[in-house]
């Protein structure tokens, strides 16, 4: 187990000592996913819905005369979290691309 060292958070983190076991659970399912979408309710500032789709489309016209083009994404699947739940997934992919990225995607 990691902890990031400005904060003390625990990162959970698999090595030789302490490895880390998953179980799949009963309607798990792994999708693929492109991109991410990400919003939060007006009536509920507490959570965060985070979506991830495989597909989108571009300049979807719709039916009012004024409305500008729309994009449609396919969903394969959503999360919903609260905000502890959020910083704690930021925490633990900052630590994973910092550690295991390719150093292209590390230049910016």
């Amino acid at each position: 187990m990691a902890y990031e060292k400005e904060s003390g958070t625990e990162i959970h983190v698999a090595d030789e000592e302490s490895p880390a076991l998953t179980t799949y659970e009963p309607n798990f399912q792994r999708v693929f996913a492109r991109g991410t979408l990400l919003r939060m309710e007006e009536e509920d500032e507490d959570t965060i819905q985070l979506g991830f789709w495989s597909a989108k489309e571009t300049g979807i016209e719709l039916e009012e005369e004024d409305a500008p083009n729309a994009v449609g994404y396919r969903l394969e699947t959503e999360v919903m979290m609260n905000w502890d739940s959020a910083i704690r997934l930021r925490n633990l992919l900052d630590n994973y691309i910092e550690d295991h990225a390719p150093d292209k995607y590390l230049d910016d």
